[in-house]
């Protein structure tokens, strides 16, 4: 992507990190949270091969080192994938917000040099830039109403699709504007330069919401995690006896909370820890336009 796509999103990362500490002090976010109840469970199921099973059971199945690499291998293998596939569908998602800042301050600024604005359409224009991330953010996590846009209040219409309504009408400002006289087609062109980024971000948006990875490979991945816990505590019981509690303990944390985490972090657009801090982005946005067309 270009850089100055990423130098703009760095503040993505900012509030990444005060979130990180917020949460740093519990030691847990929302997709870890319930992880140490399936964990524990596992602990509890880890008591069986303990009391259950006979003396020397272990040397008359032998399972030898064999089934435990290939196992490991499996699902390490797996869970490997499913990370990725979900951070790169993370990444997609901060890189289009990261678009959608740089397009909101360069509008503001084209706008401001190009059409020589007065105080009441400079105003008008912000509302309308920072309002169409505040109904993307809205959009993308639930449905969007005009009205619930701060700035919109007391609008009439009802739009069934927010953001492209509030980008409408900022193309019905340029429009004017070049009808007018106000501004050159060759402004047109960069003033429309920057707008388009507007709806290519939303589309973007909607298609990560909207197309969720194949629901065949999470299900096999927590297949794999299920057979996986399952043959764990019996594999390490005869070597470790009672630590075979705690091992398995803490080994299926790990391994539960990599779905966990995978989960949460293929859906960017919600409002927990895991996923993209829009607001901060939206706040972001409204101080920069506003600075911009003050």
């Amino acid at each position: 992507m270009p850089d100055a796509y990423e130098l703009a999103s760095k503040g993505l990362f900012m509030a990444a990190a005060r979130r990180s500490h917020r949460f740093g002090r519990v030691g847990f976010t929302a997709a870890l949270s319930r992880v140490w109840y399936w964990a524990l469970l596992v602990g509890l199921y880890s008591l069986i091969p303990i009391w259950v099973a006979p003396p020397g059971w272990a040397d008359e199945l032998d399972f030898g080192p064999v089934v435990d690499t290939v196992l490991g291998f499996a699902i390490g293998f797996v869970l490997v994938m499913r990370i990725n596939r979900a951070y790169e569908r993370w990444w997609e998602a901060r890189t289009l917000w990261g678009w959608l800042v740089n397009a909101s301050r360069n509008l503001a600024l084209k706008a401001r040099e190009l059409a020589d604005l007065d105080a009441d359409e400079q105003a008008d224009v912000a509302r309308l830039i920072v309002g169409f991330a505040d109904a993307l953010k809205a959009h993308l996590r639930h449905e969007a109403v005009l009205q619930e846009v701060p700035g919109f209040e007391s609008e009439t219409d009802t739009p069934a699709h927010v953001p492209s309504h509030l980008a409408g009408r900022l193309y019905d400002r340029i429009a004017g504007w070049e009808k007018s006289g106000r501004i050159t087609p060759q402004a047109l062109w960069m003033l429309d330069q920057e707008l388009r980024e507007f709806m290519q971000v939303a589309g973007g948006c909607e298609k990560i919401k909207n197309t969720l990875m194949a629901q065949s490979f999470p299900t096999l991945v927590r297949q794999a995690i299920f057979i996986y816990l399952v043959y764990l505590p019996w594999s390490i019981e005869p070597e470790f006896g009672l630590l075979t509690v705690p091992l398995s303990i803490g080994l299926s944390y790990f391994v539960i909370a990599a779905e966990g985490i995978a989960y949460y972090v293929e859906r960017p657009f919600g409002a927990d820890d895991d996923h993209l801090d829009l607001e901060e982005i939206c706040d972001g946005i409204r101080t920069s336009v506003n600075e911009i067309l003050s």
